[in-house]
């Protein structure tokens, strides 16, 4: 037997004695035993005294496994204590027939992935965190248009066997945390269940292995202030997820959303069982629009369009539209152009731009114009406010949890398909105020425009280098 159906097993039998599962230290310390790992090994991963996990947790864990097993149970034999366990039917675990059985499925309003292409890497990171390491939370995050929704469902039918019950769910419509609960619970215990508590969506999570998909989080997310927080009204999502992330069940949550919530962001470590994925452009996607659109253009000029708009496939699909409405389908004539900002790209990202913080806002501009890696200490300069320096920190976490700028080490960029429409709002909003507006950092219009004139013939550099 693995360690997860020991850790079943296990469960099974406590559940019984006691009607309650095993704590989340003693499920770890169980696991951890599985794999012969010592008690000071142990301690000193999870940073507790070694006397404590040894004559506490460890004591109380055989202890409780003794008296539901009826046998002594030790850290040396626990594994043939379980086994018996089941063989002797003291122990009830589904079989994997009755499981196939009673799969039920609620794909709501997933989208269609027939036609998918590339993300083999992310695909496999992902079903590893799920299906192997057992993750409770496990959230894809990127910028609006990347494929967040596309990936989580491709996933979703990659996996969907492992698990008794799946539901797809939509936030796009922000449903009050009540509505989800019913249709989640109901659905989950087959409408035996009318209670819509969390602790009932809990309880169906312990019962059996349940695979339960929220996507667009951002949609009941704040917004004009930091990332994170929740609109009035919606609090109880995030204490919905603390609970999903540490109470002991079987099941697994996945978030895909624009914005890391605090909840995700406190609990993700690499070793924890709240994971994230941060999606960037698709190469493969990317060069499979421009085949569907059967635009004309050398192999040169199609890479450069995909560069141009950061690989973002929902991007590609709009300004495809356009270069088959406006230039025919030639890619050249529209390369030609002086701007990659058209009406319909504002529209795109407008909607993201308006949703933040009037410092985010001052940090995207400061970032666009320098044009290039920014450390936080030239930014500091740059930005010529009355902002304290803790603000504006907070402000860079919160645009990297909007997945709108990247980081190395202590440096900030700016994403290439953001570049050319933060120029062009300065300078619509400069010459709406008047040509000697002081903006950000001392810069005037003239200036400005001269500095958007060097960023434009620079930007595939910036492109290639990012």
């Amino acid at each position: 037997m693995n360690t997860e159906e020991l850790l079943t097993i296990a469960n099974q039998a406590v559940f019984k004695l006691t009607n309650e599962y095993l704590s989340d230290l003693q499920s770890e310390l169980l696991k951890a035993s599985c794999k012969n790992q010592t008690y000071e090994q142990f301690a000193e991963i999870h940073g507790y005294c070694i006397d404590y996990i040894k004559k506490d947790v460890g004591c109380k864990l055989w202890h409780l496994l003794s008296e539901a097993l009826g046998e002594k149970v030790t850290k040396k034999n626990f594994k043939q204590a379980l086994e018996r366990g089941k063989q002797n039917g003291n122990i009830v675990v589904p079989s994997m027939m009755k499981i196939q059985q009673n799969h039920r499925r609620d794909w709501g309003i997933a989208p269609d992935v027939s036609a998918f292409y590339g993300r083999k890497r992310e695909l496999e990171t992902l079903k590893q965190w799920i299906t192997q390491d057992r993750c409770r939370v496990v959230a894809i995050l990127g910028m609006a248009g990347i494929g967040k929704t596309f990936v989580a469902t491709k996933l979703v039918e990659e996996i969907e066997d492992k698990f008794d019950s799946v539901i797809w769910c939509s936030l796009r419509n922000e449903p009050c945390l009540k509505s989800i609960l019913n249709e989640i619970v109901g659905f989950l215990s087959n409408q035996q269940q009318n209670n819509a508590e969390i602790k009932n969506l809990l309880e169906c999570m312990r019962s059996s292995r349940c695979l339960i998909i929220l996507d667009n989080l951002e949609s009941i997310l704040q917004s004009g202030d930091f990332a994170g927080k929740y609109r009035n009204g919606y609090e109880q999502y995030g204490e919905l997820l603390r609970l999903v992330e540490e109470t002991y069940h079987q099941s697994c949550l996945i978030l895909t959303s624009r914005e890391k919530s605090f909840e995700i962001a406190s609990q993700e470590t690499t070793k924890s069982l709240v994971r994230c994925l941060k999606l960037s452009g698709s190469l493969e996607a990317a060069q499979a629009i421009i085949s569907w659109q059967t635009l004309l253009g050398s192999d040169e000029q199609k890479q450069d369009l995909c560069r141009r708009y950061g690989y973002n496939p929902q991007i590609l699909k709009i300004i495809a539209t356009l270069i088959k409405d406006v230039f025919d389908g030639e890619i050249e004539e529209f390369l030609n152009q002086d701007t990659v900002a058209f009406n319909s790209i504002r529209m795109f990202f407008n909607q993201q731009f308006e949703r933040l913080s009037e410092i985010e806002q001052i940090i995207m501009y400061s970032l666009s114009i320098s044009g290039g890696w920014t450390s936080i200490y030239e930014l500091l300069e740059d930005i010529n406010t009355p902002i304290s320096q803790t603000k504006i920190l907070e402000a860079l976490q919160s645009l990297v949890w909007r997945s709108l700028i990247d980081k190395r080490g202590n440096k900030y960029f700016l994403k290439p398909v953001m570049i050319d429409y933060i120029n062009e709002r300065l300078i619509e909003q400069i010459e709406i105020k008047s040509a000697s507006t002081y903006m950000v950092g001392g810069t005037t219009y003239e200036r400005l425009k001269n500095i958007v004139k060097r960023n434009t013939e620079i930007q595939s550099q910036q492109i290639l280098a990012f």
